[in-house]
């Protein structure tokens, strides 16, 4: 293995409000499952190994502990990472491997349900809690990886503070190329890579400063709110929550439904909303969110209160905002949209259009605005008890299906599956490719009368399919 060996003596990495809200305790997972003619750990596990930590010594910030601190002034919560060699001991990214006896092709046949997986795969949870003095001793990155005698499973974990869904996918990729390099050379060390390489939080929070920002109407409705009188019933995990982390998986799961969409049916919804060739293009991603967010505001009773306020969330990289393709941190820039029940009721395609109005008004002051209310506490607060809550009429979409999942090719061609553990606020929705062809695949966290009110919407089954 390769420990960094250019770290100082006592190198402090202090997160800035880009890195993800203040009161974050979870780790980003994603699954991998390849499927290969027999076995590979012998030939290709050591190279692996390997190949894992020469990727991640380019990153010496994983190979610290990550530590929080109450500014009492501003009541809010300051993150910093602390590296120095002392703590390679603890803090190194951890790595291990398991055979086991559950096939590939079993977990393929029952969709990828969790309840198939070898518990290797289950084995990290997602949520971290803090040890003593607010310092959370698990290592920054971990990976589990199983050998099945038709294939192998993968999980990797970053903490959020430090990487999110497009950094882990640069990391994977970059370890995969390491890996088909080491195995294609007749070295038995192979040599140190050159990557482009980009974990600089502080020059892009910088970066971001330079200009004033600009609050829009989201941030304004969340300075609105009068605490006194919104709900108490929070979905998310607050720095109060006192649940077990095994606890909280366990409500992570309660609520998810596992979705897809072939290309066969994104064909069929683009062509049916462009019924001619002069019609103008519409991307079929944003027919995708307006028919769901249409569905979703049906499925929630809203036709009942036509002027009650129903939201969508699309979180999507910043990275083009502040022109940085390699970074690894967290650069998600959410775009909140707001429509009563009555204006939903427009054409998909009409809706489509509107939302493809407000992503296009995205700009870096309006990111920097959004962060810095996160970071305050108090507003924190409002923002997590209106949108986080239950019974908020929002549907959220982290869409990381252009993410380059299946070029994950190790040296056997690329997975036959990628999935994430999904998030535990209400209404949240990861979309992940569904596979090298093409498609979507859904993770859907909602109430279950929800998901049983979708089932029985012909708009809605006409295009997406449940799983579990």
């Amino acid at each position: 293995m390769v420990i960094p060996a250019a770290i100082p003596e006592n190198a402090v990495y202090e997160l800035t409000p880009v890195d993800g809200n203040p009161s974050s305790r979870a780790n980003l997972q994603f699954v991998l499952f390849y499927k290969t003619d027999g076995n590979k750990r012998s030939t290709a596990s050591q190279s692996m190994r390997d190949a894992y930590y020469q990727v991640l010594s380019h990153y010496p910030i994983l190979y610290g502990q990550l530590e929080r601190k109450v500014d009492e002034q501003l009541g809010n919560t300051k993150v910093q990472v602390s590296v120095s060699k002392e703590m390679h001991a603890t803090c190194m990214p951890s790595y291990t491997e398991f055979d086991v006896d559950e096939l590939v092709s079993d977990i393929q046949e029952a969709n990828y349900n969790w309840a198939t997986w070898p518990q290797p795969l289950l084995s990290i949870c997602p949520v971290r809690r803090p040890s003593t003095d607010e310092k959370l001793d698990d290592p920054l990155a971990q990976c589990v990886v199983t050998w099945h005698a038709d294939g192998m499973g993968l999980l990797i974990s970053v903490d959020h503070s430090i990487a999110d869904g497009v950094g882990i996918d640069i990391l994977l990729n970059q370890w995969a190329g390491a890996t088909r390099a080491a195995l294609s050379s007749d070295n038995t060390e192979p040599s140190m890579l050159e990557l482009p390489v980009d974990y600089d939080h502080a020059s892009l929070y910088k970066e971001l400063c330079q200009e004033e920002p600009q609050k829009d109407w989201f941030v304004e409705y969340v300075d609105s709110v009068d605490l006194a009188q919104a709900p108490t019933e929070i979905g998310a995990i607050m720095d109060s929550d006192t649940r077990s982390p095994a606890s909280v998986e366990l409500a992570l799961r309660a609520h998810v439904h596992s979705l897809r969409i072939l290309p066969s049916a994104l064909h069929k919804l683009y062509a049916e909303m462009h019924p001619s060739a002069t019609t103008r293009h519409i991307p079929v991603i944003r027919l995708v969110y307006a028919l769901m967010w249409q569905c979703f505001a049906d499925a929630t009773s809203l036709d009942a209160q036509p002027n009650a306020s129903c939201f969508l969330n699309v979180i999507h990289s910043a990275r083009k905002l502040v022109n940085r393709p390699h970074y690894i941190g967290n650069a998600v820039c959410p775009v909140y949209m707001r429509q009563t029940a009555a204006q939903l009721h427009t054409s998909t395609r009409q809706l489509a259009q509107t939302i493809g109005n407000n992503m296009h008004a995205v700009s870096g002051p309006h990111w920097l605005a959004t962060l810095l209310m996160l970071q305050d506490s108090e507003r924190y607060k409002k923002f997590l008890t209106v949108f986080a809550n239950p019974r908020a009429k929002q549907l959220t979409v982290s869409n990381i299906s252009r993410l380059r999942f299946f070029s994950v090719d190790f040296g056997w061609g690329a997975p036959v599956h990628a999935t994430v553990y999904p998030m535990l606020i209400p209404g949240f929705a990861t979309w992940l490719p569904l596979g090298a062809s093409g498609g979507l695949h859904i993770l859907w966290n909602m109430p279950d009368s929800v998901a049983e009110r979708l089932k029985n919407d012909p708009r809605f089954t006409r295009y997406v399919e449940f799983l579990f």
